[in-house]
């Protein structure tokens, strides 16, 4: 996968988590704006409540001033204890009355030995009031209120009933003009509060923290998951890629031999269907004791490369078996896998191998003995046909003589078929027409084919006319396979003789004929030198046949019976063509022998 597909698939995948953090951050902002908002609204509003109370205490203070006025015994003393009487209040942190040059002339509270006010403020009318936030010494914070000390008073007429008291009222209010009051509001309550809110706010604060953490940590774990189990099965699929490409067979079992894993190569060297793999007890198939499983099983031993014949329906099919235990913790057994691997092929080339050995040492056994019998045949011939001559006025006598001459003929025949295998002539391909090969063959053995009253069919492909192989040899080994045909059936029987491209680089020469076939225990000998089951041969024909094939690079099969026709037999042949000749699409041409022994054509 390109670099740049898996970044962005990797952010695809952390997609949810940012978008998760991002919803988290943006909470806790809004959160915490809207917390700042509402403690500032509600400290504005707690100053405004103490701004409120502080005006109507300022509002009684100067009530009860006034009302003390009008009382006979009011005086400067009775402000002072007015003054202590309000500045009992919980609320009020201190109050005090200063005069125009800022010397405090009553005072209550904290303030009490102050003697000079600090805070002077400029206030233009009687009703206006000035206030500010305080920080004491002490760190504590209080409101103070400010505002003229003017006990609004209306001097009684003459006709008053108080006319007695107007002079002092008089004196007192023109004493505390320009006085100014000041009242510090004490702020414990508003900051109490304001921390209880602060608190909550924070404690909300960390409660959506930690309720985004564990989101965002639940949703890395999920993220983990998802990615782990991806993996995981990513790995499952690679693996189960991997055993289903093996060219062996794997099936593992557990340790009741049941079946639990298999490829597609098992079931094919076991012939099973895959509903029938699934949970099968493998012993009811393979003998686990002699096999070995067994032993792997209960012990947990390992043996590699044992060799077993299975029987497949019909067929008996040799394996080589590697198992090796299933372990859990303490190395307990938890079943075996086994390795399955077809021998069949290495069981025919070992045979091959011992054949070519064993046609080795008798093709260098012949070369001796026909060297060796050639020379005395030539003398033996010659004498013969001289007797022939002598005896010519006793036909009698030269009838040996001339039956001593085809003896010898035919011996030297054997002989010469056996410098042929012993000493094979390098094939020397050159581009041959193959149709017309077999249509010169063919001609050879028609003759022999009308007196045993045998058909012969030749069907060729097109496409075949340029085809690089020794043509000589070939000639011979379609001749011999046509005579051995010939030999097979009975009178009035059938020779299928065929030339076809299997791909592009294989052509398929094949003889069948339609006798009674040749049984499985001759079948593993017709191409052994001098094995034959004919009175009069010599076994050397299809040996040689073998041998040139062979030499050609090619593959000689039989199949007795027929599998279409369940009897008769069909040798073919695969020689190894050049990619560019290939068959057309045209149907193959079949040549039948006349009465007359002349070749007739027909498509087919």
């Amino acid at each position: 996968m390109p670099a740049k597909m898996q970044i962005i698939r990797h952010k695809k995948l952390y997609l949810p988590a940012f978008s998760i953090i991002a919803v988290v951050l943006l909470l806790i902002l809004l959160v915490a704006v809207l917390t700042y908002r509402t403690l500032d609204h509600q400290r504005k509003t707690a100053l405004t409540f103490l701004h409120s109370q502080g005006v109507t205490l300022l509002h009684a203070l100067e009530a009860g001033a006034l009302t003390g006025m009008l009382m006979p015994m009011w005086n400067e003393d009775s402000v002072e204890t007015l003054i202590h009487e309000i500045g009992m209040n919980k609320n009020i942190a201190y109050i005090y009355i200063y005069d125009q040059s800022g010397i405090v002339i009553h005072a209550s509270g904290i303030l009490e030995e102050e003697t000079r006010s600090v805070w002077r403020p400029e206030i233009k009318t009687d009703q206006q009031v000035v206030a500010r936030l305080r920080t004491l010494e002490n760190g504590s914070q209080v409101y103070e209120l400010a505002k003229r000390f003017s006990p609004e008073l209306l001097v009684p007429s003459e006709k008053s009933d108080h006319m007695m008291y107007s002079g002092s009222v008089r004196q007192f209010s023109d004493h505390h003009a320009g006085n100014t009051v000041v009242m510090g509001m004490s702020m414990e309550e508003v900051e109490s509060a304001h921390r209880s809110d602060v608190e909550h706010a924070i404690i909300m604060a960390v409660t959506l923290l930690v309720l985004g953490s564990g989101a965002l940590f639940f949703t890395f774990v999920i993220q983990n998951y998802y990615l782990v189990d991806k993996a995981l099965k990513q790995s499952r699929d690679y693996l189960q890629q991997v055993i289903a490409s093996m060219a062996n067979g794997m099936i593992s079992i557990d340790n009741h031999g049941r079946v639990t894993s298999f490829n597609e190569m098992a079931l094919d060297l076991l012939g099973l269907k895959e509903t029938e793999a699934k949970n099968i007890e493998l012993e009811s198939i393979i003998d686990f004791q002699s096999s070995g499983i067994n032993k792997t099983l209960t012990e947990g031993s390992t043996f590699v490369e044992k060799e077993i014949v299975y029987n497949r329906g019909d067929d008996k099919v040799p394996l080589a078996l590697s198992v090796s235990p299933i372990l859990q913790e303490k190395s307990r057994s938890a079943g075996a896998v086994i390795i399955m691997r077809d021998l069949t092929e290495i069981k025919r080339l070992q045979e091959k191998v011992r054949r070519s050995e064993r046609l080795a040492a008798i093709g260098e056994l012949a070369a001796g003995v026909a060297h060796e019998v050639r020379n005395p045949l030539s003398s033996i011939r010659g004498f013969a046909q001289f007797l022939g001559h002598v005896l010519e006025d006793k036909p009698e006598d030269r009838e040996y003589a001339e039956i001593m001459v085809k003896e010898v003929d035919r011996i030297n025949n054997v002989v010469t078929n056996l410098l042929s295998f012993a000493r094979p002539i390098k094939p020397e391909p050159t581009p041959t027409n193959i149709p017309k090969l077999i249509t010169h063959t063919v001609r050879l053995v028609e003759e022999d084919a009308r007196l045993r009253n045998v058909t012969i069919r030749v069907s060729a492909s097109d496409g075949l006319e340029k085809i690089n192989v020794d043509g000589n040899q070939i000639t011979q080994v379609m001749l011999n396979l046509i005579l051995n045909a010939l030999q097979a059936v009975d009178s009035g029987g059938n020779i299928a003789v065929g030339a076809s491209a299997i791909g592009p680089s294989i052509l398929r020469l094949s003889v069948e004929d339609d006798g009674p076939g040749i049984s499985p225990g001759n079948a593993e000998k017709i191409f052994d030198p001098f094995y034959t089951t004919r009175e009069k041969g010599t076994g050397l024909g299809l040996a040689i046949v073998h041998m040139i094939v062979e030499n050609h690079g090619g593959e000689i099969n039989l199949l007795s019976p027929v599998p279409e026709k369940n009897k008769g037999s069909r040798i073919t042949i695969d020689l190894p063509i050049s990619a560019d000749h290939s068959t057309s699409q045209r149907g193959p041409q079949t040549l039948i022998p006349s009465q007359s022994g002349e070749m007739s054509r027909e498509q087919g």
